[in-house]
């Protein structure tokens, strides 16, 4: 199915469904991309490799001038396998206001052969929809709830993980795609100074500390609310870090985690809080 541009999106249409494979090229993209070592044999999958999935871009308002990722959820069942053939189905859950932008609510399933759900995402886009041209205007960082400085939880610590962002890493963990993610020109249309370091990556940074840390547990029971913050730009260097908590309340097989993602000059870029099955 062709990306389809709303001109009203709303909530409780079927924006219907796509095979997804994941090969050595989605595999290959996620390393390059991020600037890790590969291992010899695909054997384990990355968790947000699942992100490959996500079928949100089939409802976009018709005006996506300045649209950027605002929050993420997931929720991951099942270890995904590489080399096998998994179907994607999404939906529209809402459509609402939040500050200057409008935000478009999708939620994506992903199955693996035999009809299980393996994976869970619900995916928040903003759009400026009284913009359509010109420069964007981005808030204040300092003003930015998310991006004020908070005190690290207790219990225990572990990261960080650190890259410096280059555009080169972008245009791979992009399949060499063309796009606001990857390009200057293709920003610029959208209303943006430089190439906006794509929230599916930095995300994905976050990913990989959290499936080194809890590997196999992260990947069949991980739960995540990630809030994205503040635009990451090329060549900014970024340290992913988290804190592992105590015991969840609702649930006492499971521990509460909080991650984080910061910029060298001391702004968060991505706050996320969650927990697994320990």
């Amino acid at each position: 199915m062709a990306i389809t541009k709303y001109e009203q999106p709303q909530a409780g249409v079927d924006l219907g469904s796509a095979e997804v494979l994941i090969d050595d090229t989605a595999l290959n993209d996620y390393y390059e991309g991020l600037d890790l070592e590969p291992p010899a044999e695909f054997a384990v999958v990355p968790t947000m490799v699942a992100a490959n999935a996500d079928l949100s871009t089939r409802m976009h308002f018709a005006n996506d001038f300045g649209n950027l990722w605002l929050r993420q959820e997931w929720d991951f069942r099942a270890p995904l396998q590489p080399g096998l053939r998994y179907t994607a189905s999404a939906k529209s859950l809402d459509v609402y206001e939040r500050r200057d932008r409008t935000v478009i609510l999708t939620e994506t399933e992903l199955r693996d052969p035999d009809g299980d759900v393996v994976v869970v995402q619900r995916h928040h886009q903003s759009f400026v929809l009284y913009q359509s041209e010109g420069e964007v205007t981005l808030r204040d960082p300092s003003k930015k709830e998310g991006a004020r400085k908070f005190d690290v939880p207790e219990g225990e610590a572990f990261g960080p993980l650190e890259r410096t962002i280059t555009l080169e890493m972008c245009g791979a963990f992009f399949h060499g795609d063309r796009n606001y993610h990857t390009n200057k020109e293709a920003s610029a249309e959208l209303g943006f100074t430089d190439v906006v370091v794509g929230g599916k990556m930095t995300m994905s940074l976050l990913g990989e500390l959290l499936d080194q840390r809890f590997g196999a547990a992260w990947a069949s029971s991980g739960r995540l609310l990630i809030k994205f913050a503040n635009i990451v730009w090329p060549n900014e260097t970024v340290r992913v870090r988290g804190v592992l908590q105590g015991t969840n309340a609702d649930d006492p097989s499971r521990r509460d985690l909080f991650c984080w993602v910061e910029k060298d000059n001391g702004v968060i870029a991505v706050v996320a809080e969650g927990s697994v099955a320990l």
